[in-house]
């Protein structure tokens, strides 16, 4: 018995409300009457993209492909999980049949101008947010995209005006406000959790090769060196939490010496990337302070690496990681060093915190400072950004 109508647009439904369970078996019950129904299988795609399970997803859209090998919108979403993959020849490719089908397809340049972007060819970059804008004048995204790319370029007044215009046709788009407030020279008391997630969802598929082999960003190790001298090599954590955890740098190096870890990230994508290298007793995505309170879980070991430059006002966090950590415990973290007095947003769109800002703070939750001593964090056009990386102990 085909379909019904109804049943796909209740879990489209579900799907849009964000109910991605729902809507993932509304689908997968129109497959088992109807194996080739197109959409059912471009959504089930999509869903498995929103959960950064990319594998899964390709697949799922190919198939959708071979019983629609002529939507131009499937081929948008396909080129959009290839960039998301790390694969942007292949998105480029798919992205061009897309066009092909329907030039006046917005989306389409946008995320041809996303994977030009990732081989960091500027020009066609630019040149195909603008088509995106021409095609679209109103497409919120191009512009906050085209502004990323000029910001990246030192073409900071073009930056403003993209992020300017973002703004006045979207007032609640939160990276656009936060990298105007950067590029202003405002500082803010955090980066929005939006902002952060969609930075890092985006980030999640070429993360630890741009960090660590292109960046030389090595703090996970030298926070665990550094915690093995101070609580001795043999220490071993009852209940260890990695607060912003990635795709599990940090996890790996405190896997062997804790007896239980959990991860805790803002961004889905980078969640279940960390999943993969199989290091944590339990993954959770979402706000740290809510997963502490929510939980009501106690520790006795915090990590929290390369964090705190997403966070100006630091104090929250610190509130709740002493409501939920036991006598005695450790909280160690990584920050980007200021000179300034107290914390300052930077036009790179990241926080940097003084040591003695560290100190007041630490001194106010009744932390102890063990360790605050300045290290390399990673490297940024060539030169290495100063950090501080900080033990402290309740």
């Amino acid at each position: 018995m085909p379909a019904s109508k109804g049943a796909f647009e209740s879990a489209v439904n579900q799907h849009r409300a964000g109910n991605l369970d729902a809507a993932e078996k509304g689908y997968r019950s129109i497959l088992q009457q109807q194996p080739d129904n197109v959409d059912a299988l471009h959504m089930l795609g999509m869903i498995a993209y929103q959960r950064g399970r990319h594998d899964a997803a390709l697949k799922l859209i190919a198939e959708a492909l071979r019983y629609s090998p002529s939507s131009s919108a499937i081929y948008v979403n396909l080129g959009s999980v290839y960039v998301a993959n790390g694969q942007p020849d292949a998105a480029i490719s798919a992205l061009d049949k897309a066009i092909a089908l329907n030039p006046a397809t917005a989306m389409a340049y946008n995320c041809l101008g996303n994977a030009y972007r990732m081989k960091g060819l500027e020009k066609e970059t630019i040149d195909a947010y603008r088509k995106a804008i021409a095609t679209d004048p109103a497409f919120t995204d191009a512009y906050a995209n085209l502004g990323t790319v000029y910001y990246k370029n030192d073409r900071l007044d073009e930056a403003k005006q993209c992020f300017q215009k973002t703004v006045e046709l979207n007032p609640e788009h939160s990276s656009a406000i936060h990298m105007l407030a950067s590029l202003n020279g405002n500082t803010t008391e955090t980066a929005p959790l939006d902002h952060v997630r969609q930075l890092f969802d985006e980030y999640s598929g070429n993360f630890d090769k741009h960090l660590v082999e292109e960046l030389g960003y090595s703090m996970p190790e030298l926070i665990r060196t550094e915690m093995g001298r101070i609580a001795g090599p043999d220490t071993i954590f009852r209940n260890a939490i990695d607060i912003g955890c990635g795709t599990g740098l940090a996890g790996a190096q405190f896997r062997p010496v804790a007896q239980r870890l959990t991860g805790v990230d803002a961004s889905v994508r980078m969640v279940e990337k960390a999943k993969d290298r199989n290091v944590y007793d339990s993954l959770h995505a979402g706000d740290a302070i809510e997963y502490l309170e929510n939980s009501g879980e106690h520790y006795d070991l915090f990590v929290c690496a390369d964090v705190f430059p997403y966070i100006g006002n630091i104090y929250p966090l610190f509130r709740s990681v002493k409501k939920y950590a036991e006598a005695g415990a450790y909280f160690t973290f990584s920050t980007e060093a200021a000179e300034e007095s107290g914390y300052v947003l930077r036009k790179t769109g990241r926080y940097a915190h003084s040591s003695n800002y560290i100190k007041e703070v630490a001194a106010d939750a009744g932390f102890s400072v063990l360790t605050l001593r300045r290290e390399n964090l990673r490297r940024q056009r060539g030169n290495w950004i100063p950090g501080d990386l900080v033990v402290l102990r309740l």
